[in-house]
């Protein structure tokens, strides 16, 4: 009876504690990857899962949909370090449909975080929107070596973006593209994206802040040299002098936290 004894001892209390966390982690991380797309669209009101298979440590999820919007098939691998740290730490997949992407994700309470991330997602499969009349088209291309958010702020570290959004329009303007490139940062706690562009009939440049309450405000400047071009822009509601027009919009992103 002895060893037996010792084996409960309160000297052996971490053991078990960590035995007994062993346990439950591989016993969550082995059920059904469909138990995780149901807790995950309980959750989340505006996502629609068709179907998964494999398991919660490494499995996909079919026809991703959100907001109305076919994401593709996810599909992902747990690494089992990343649950010693009290985090879910998976390298995630997304291809099939708007969104082509790869990556490293990493989900604790408060915060997430992508790393060594590429993304291609197209941005005509946003139909129940409009940009200033028109429908999306294009695609939108994000790399990132780190880019973490959370509900008090934000970090990025080698993170860019790019889009051919305005190509088509610019095009009918003038019969050449507009790509725009640019960098996201952090500061004040906000997320930061700039968007900047010139060509031979001038310059766009957009700016994105979101806050950690997900408020942003959105400015759109442009510097047409074509008077044909300035005049449909405040048709649109720009305003300025001379060929320096801006344009803001603030409100409040939604459905990403429902």
């Amino acid at each position: 009876m002895k060893p037996l004894t010792l084996l409960f001892s309160p000297a052996n209390r971490t053991l078990w504690i960590a035995g007994a966390a062993s346990f439950f982690a591989s016993a969550l991380a082995n059920a059904p990857a469909s138990l995780g797309a149901a807790i995950a669209t309980r959750n989340a009101p505006l996502l629609e899962i068709s179907g998964a298979k494999g398991t919660i440590w490494r499995g996909q999820i079919k026809d991703v949909v959100y907001n109305r919007i076919l994401i593709g098939d996810v599909a992902w691998r747990l690494d089992p370090l990343g649950l010693l740290t009290g985090r879910l730490v998976a390298d995630a997949t997304s291809e099939g449909g708007a969104l082509n992407a790869k990556g490293r994700v990493s989900i604790s309470p408060t915060t997430i975080e992508i790393r060594n991330a590429t993304a291609l997602f197209n941005l005509s499969a946003i139909r129940q929107y409009t940009f200033f009349g028109a429908r999306y088209q294009g695609s939108a291309r994000l790399a990132a070596k780190s880019l973490a958010l959370s509900k008090t702020g934000c970090r990025a570290e080698g993170a860019s973006v790019s889009t051919d959004a305005l190509d088509t329009l610019a095009k009918q303007w003038s019969g050449a593209a507009l790509p725009l490139a640019g960098d996201v940062g952090c500061d004040g706690g906000k997320l930061n994206l700039t968007l900047a562009g010139k060509g031979e009939d001038g310059a766009v440049r957009i700016e994105v802040s979101v806050a950690p309450d997900l408020a942003y405000t959105m400015t759109f400047m442009a510097e047409p040299r074509r008077d044909e071009v300035s005049r449909t822009l405040r048709l649109f509601g720009f305003e300025g002098d001379g060929d320096r027009l801006s344009w803001r919009a603030v409100g409040q992103l939604k459905g990403l936290s429902s």
